[in-house]
């Protein structure tokens, strides 16, 4: 799934709309027609925030660049959903990774094996009720939605010691230079002193952050008037640009400076 694909359901995550999900399956109806049916997976409540993150932020975060740089894994023989599958086995996280489908999807799911013999092909999934299927087939995709749909990001894995010893020490300096703390607190308070959210209990986290970064930047277009008027060349955000909030924190265009980038540093 390309990045611009996600970036056209944004949108979609802030008013909990349907869309084309990579979750699916073909359905018959009673005139005997077939269609597509999509299983789509919405942002976590703000009230199950705390719960959903320590479920899936371990489990999220494993990215292929993670598995092939650092791990020295082989997505070409096992795919990350499988890799990613073996290790909460392992780790006794099973009921994680269904507790993290159950909550995005806003219903029951639960990892099985299916499969049976020489004549089928035995693999592990996570299924629903009404038949719905995770598995390797589109597990990245649906990964990549719920990173979107939760703000996390892919970290940095430089491709040897030396270059993620540069990138630890640049995330090192950021934390550092960083002026302000911001915390859940902080943003629902600015939010609820703004009036716009009616109902808390169905208010999604993407829909807390979407709404913090714009009342932030309301703020400052409100500022750069004030400094236009007494003389002040500073540009006038425009607002139908792309929220910084989908932008990676700490990613390479924050962490390091253009000219400061060689071929050989990741």
């Amino acid at each position: 799934m390309k990045q611009s694909d996600i970036e056209k359901d944004y949108w979609r995550y802030y008013v909990q709309i349907p869309y084309e999900s990579p979750v699916k399956k073909v359905v018959v109806d009673e005139n005997g027609k077939t269609h597509m049916e999509y299983k789509c997976a919405y942002p976590i409540k703000l009230t199950q925030w705390d719960e959903y993150s320590q479920s899936a932020y371990p489990i999220l975060t494993i990215s292929p660049t993670l598995l092939t740089r650092r791990l020295k894994v082989d997505l070409t023989k096992i795919p990350l959903f499988e890799y990613v599958v073996v290790m909460c086995i392992e780790q006794d996280m099973i009921k994680d990774m269904e507790k993290m489908f159950t909550m995005a999807f806003r219903e029951e799911v639960f990892g099985v094996v299916i499969g049976k013999g020489e004549s089928q092909e035995v693999r592990f999934v996570f299924a629903s009720d009404n038949d719905f299927y995770i598995d390797k087939r589109n597990y990245d995709d649906v990964r990549q939605i719920l990173m979107a749909q939760s703000f996390y990001f892919d970290p940095i894995v430089g491709e040897n010691e030396r270059s993620q010893k540069l990138i630890d020490k640049a995330i090192q300096r950021k934390m550092r230079s960083g002026n302000r703390t911001v915390n859940l607190e902080s943003m629902v308070a600015l939010v609820k002193s703004e009036g716009i959210v009616t109902d808390w209990n169905n208010y999604t986290y993407y829909e807390l952050k979407v709404d913090y970064a714009t009342i932030l930047r309301k703020e400052e277009f409100r500022s750069i008037h004030v400094y236009k008027v007494m003389g002040s060349n500073a540009k006038i955000p425009d607002f139908a640009e792309i929220l910084e909030v989908h932008s990676n924190p700490l990613g390479e265009d924050v962490l390091f400076k253009k000219n400061d980038r060689t071929q050989d540093s990741y």
